[in-house]
């Protein structure tokens, strides 16, 4: 047979001893005395009382003990196995999951109704004492017979058996009910002991210790993210280099064919040019020499000196266009290249000295990220351990004075209790003396003194009168000093034991409530830093985009660039091969082709300040992602400050109210010892 087997046995026992105990002196009364049987009847009621709120105490102590041994496994939501406890006990097993020793409700009336049943069997006994001498008064008063005398005060002596009758039940009840209220703690505590066994081991996910560690944990790899996001936008800034350098490198290598081009183009069009023109002079002087040779015959050398001068007239104009056209291909192609080679220098500069920025901005942010995050840990993790070691020098502190306290007032309690028995003890044993006393020298009397039965019978009431005052005197002085030195202390110990716990659920919940803010405000900044983490990957992708788009400009710039050189080669080497007497119309293309080409070179500038712009916008961008990190960094900072205030108004809230607490318990047992 288990514990709890024996405890269901023992229980109903004992509640059946104490019922029966007050049905048979209850029977007893029946018919012989109303006072005694209403006393008994209101004992049994008093105990009945008390074991209703025994049955209920131990109702709630099994439906616990039921729900521990039904928690499933895993537990996944803690709502879903609360609800299984009964709704008086959902808060104390809330707060002992959550990591706080709060005190399980215990029973409320018992322990005083274990005394009260003692005070009303007293209070019996004392009526019937009273009822009985009361009786006897009136027997002597009524008749002077001996004989009738002797058989009157048989019956009151008789009846001082039945007076105390009530003491008996008051004390009977009351044994069996604290024997009662004993087991049902005793079932409470195995209980108690198994949840806070299953707190260490089932609900731990669910204390707030446990979620601290948790919250720790995710700061923790949220520091740890933060350096290798800088690590990433490191490697995009040295990738965004490289690529800068490759594009220097291609623009370079198209510039030097772009030129080698252009110098072919220009020595292939004098070539071309310098052949059609002695082509066809050569053809035209021998079609003129055959077609007027019949008719010129006799006047050649005239001709022929005219021909020579014509022929180095034409030859001087051709040399003088050809110079003109070279002068202009030259200056044009010269213009063209001191400007792209001015560009490209000035886009190089800048590109320098943004990679400079940006690797000191990058390196500047690392370092100030790193020295932050790791005061920022240091700070978190001095202020946990000192608030933590502060808190349980605090709680050893309480409980130390707690306990004190406690260990004084049980005392003081225990010790008035003895003295108020050995008072009560002592009282009883001198009425009892007094009796035994007046019973023998009434008996002396009455066998010497016959004579004298009236005078005698007169005194013996007289001191009877002066008896019962006195014994009333007493009795009245002695409860009410009994009432007025228990509800004092009792009073007095019953504030201190509702305000404590008020205190501390309290502080309790002050401290939940914190635990919860706190939570939501690392909630927040989780929230704020992911949301900076999106809009650097969206800058990243913007840059990258950008960063395509000005690749594919810059490659369409010289595609256009080679198509029109490539046209304006053949537009040359047709016009000049169809039409070489057309050397003015020539010039007049050359100049057009020139006009195209500054507009080359004015699309190649726009496309440059359209890279410059990308490249200030990267930079106003990083700037902006910079400044965004260092407010980030500022509002951890303060909230790091806010949490450490709240924390300290925690602690001091905590410590005020135990202090209040302990000053209350010293006033307590100032009171007590001035009493």
């Amino acid at each position: 047979m288990n514990s709890n087997t024996v405890n269901r046995l023992l229980v109903p026992g004992a509640f059946a001893l104490g019922l029966i105990a007050v049905l048979w002196v209850g029977w007893g009364f029946v018919g012989t005395s109303a006072i005694a049987l209403t006393m008994t009847l209101a004992i049994g009621a008093v105990y009945l009382l008390g074991a209703q709120e025994i049955r209920r105490y131990s109702a709630l102590t099994a439906a616990l003990g039921q729900a521990l041994a039904d928690v499933p496994q895993p537990l996944a939501q803690l709502s879903d196995w609360l609800g299984r406890v009964p709704p008086a006990l959902q808060g104390p097993v809330r707060a002992r999951i959550d990591g706080e020793r709060g005190a399980m409700p215990g029973l409320a009336l018992t322990p005083y109704l274990i005394g009260l049943l003692v005070m009303l069997g007293m209070l019996g006994t004392f009526l019937g004492l009273v009822v009985t001498f009361r009786g006897a008064v009136f027997t002597l008063e009524g008749t002077a017979d001996l004989q009738a005398i002797r058989s009157a005060l048989a019956e009151p002596i008789k009846g001082l058996g039945l007076a105390f009758g009530t003491s008996v039940v008051g004390v009977a009840t009351s044994a069996m009910l604290g024997l009662m209220s004993a087991i049902s703690r005793r079932e409470r505590l195995q209980v108690v002991r198994e949840l806070d066994a299953q707190v260490a081991t089932v609900f731990r996910p669910f204390s707030l210790a446990h979620q601290r560690v948790e919250a720790f944990k995710a700061l923790q790899q949220q520091a740890g993210a933060l350096p290798a996001v800088a690590n990433q936008l490191q490697a995009l800034m040295e990738q965004m280099e490289r690529r800068g350098q490759q594009l220097d490198e291609q623009l370079l290598a198209r510039q030097d064919r772009f030129h080698r081009e252009a110098n072919a183009a220009y020595e292939a069009l004098g070539q071309s040019v310098a052949r059609s023109l002695s082509e066809s002079l050569s053809a035209s002087a021998r079609i003129a020499g055959e077609t007027l040779q019949p008719v010129v015959e006799n006047a050649m050398t005239a001709i022929a000196a005219e021909s020579t001068r014509l022929h180095e007239r034409v030859g001087q104009a051709v040399q003088t266009q050809l110079g003109e056209l070279s002068s202009r291909f030259g200056a044009t192609a010269g213009g063209a290249l001191e400007a792209w080679t001015t560009a490209l220098q000035q886009h190089a500069r800048s590109a320098e000295q943004q990679v400079a920025g940006l690797e000191r901005s990058l390196a500047a942010f690392n370092s100030s990220f790193e020295q932050g995050s790791a005061s920022l840990i240091t700070h978190v993790q001095d202020t946990a351990s000192r608030a933590q070691a502060e808190h349980t020098a605090a709680e050893q502190q309480r409980q130390a004075a707690w306990t004190e306290s406690l260990q004084g007032m049980a005392t003081a309690l225990q010790t008035e209790w003895q003295q108020l028995g050995a008072q009560t003890l002592a009282q009883q044993q001198a009425v009892g003396q007094t009796l035994e006393q007046t019973a023998t020298r009434w008996r002396d009397e009455l066998a010497s003194l016959r004579s004298e039965e009236a005078a005698r019978g007169e005194a013996a009431v007289q001191r009877l009168a002066d008896l019962q005052a006195s014994l009333n005197e007493q009795v009245a002085t002695h409860l009410g000093t009994l009432g007025a030195a228990i509800e004092a202390p009792m009073a007095r110990l019953m504030d201190t034991a509702s305000e404590a716990p008020k205190a501390a659920a309290e502080v309790i919940a002050q401290l939940r409530r914190e635990t919860t803010q706190l939570g939501e405000r690392d909630n927040l900044a989780l929230q704020e830093r992911t949301t900076l983490m999106n809009n650097i990957g969206s800058l990243l992708e913007t840059v990258q985009q950008a960063t395509g788009e000005q690749r594919a400009a810059i490659e369409s710039l010289v595609t256009s660039a080679g198509a029109v050189l490539d046209q304006v080669g053949r537009q040359f080497a047709e016009t000049v091969g169809a039409q070489a007497h057309r050397a003015d119309d020539v010039a007049a293309q050359v100049s057009g082709s020139a006009i195209e080409l500054a507009a080359l070179g004015e699309a190649f500038g726009h496309g440059v300040q359209l890279f410059a712009a990308t490249n200030e916008k990267l930079i106003d961008s990083l700037q902006r992602i910079e400044a965004a990190v260092g407010q980030s960094m500022q509002r951890s900072d303060e909230q790091l400050a806010y949490y450490v205030a709240q924390a300290r108004e925690v602690i001091d809230l905590s410590i005020s109210s135990q202090q209040g607490i302990v000053d209350d318990l010293r006033r307590l047992r100032t009171a007590e010892s001035a009493a």
